[in-house]
């Protein structure tokens, strides 16, 4: 039995990531039953294959949901300084690496 999805890797509400986690999980999994000769050594690679990017995620997530409501002066910066790193950020390779992601169904398991 293996587990996917949000029953797996829950990721706050906040990361906007559970529905892609699933449904990545699952394109994942299919590779691995397709392209290795047991179900248990397709959930090993499976584990292996998805690990890193879940716990990248959810660790995101969880650093977002700890941040605290900023007071005045985190008020007065926020709202002049983070349209700037917002814009940069939206370029970042960070950003590219969590939501260009991309699965490429004919690609072998490693």
């Amino acid at each position: 039995m293996i587990v996917l999805g949000d029953a797996a890797h829950a990721p706050s509400p906040s990361s906007g990531q559970g529905a892609s986690l699933a449904i990545e999980d699952a394109v994942v999994l299919a590779r691995c039953l397709r392209d290795t000769s047991s179900h248990a050594e397709a959930f090993t690679a499976f584990v292996g294959l998805r690990r890193p990017r879940v716990e990248k995620i959810v660790k995101q997530a969880a650093r977002i949901n700890n941040s605290k409501a900023a007071g005045p002066l985190g008020r007065l910066f926020l709202d002049n300084v983070m349209p700037l790193i917002l814009k940069a950020a939206a370029n970042s390779k960070y950003t590219e690496e969590i939501y260009g992601h991309h699965l490429d169904w004919d690609a072998g398991t490693p």
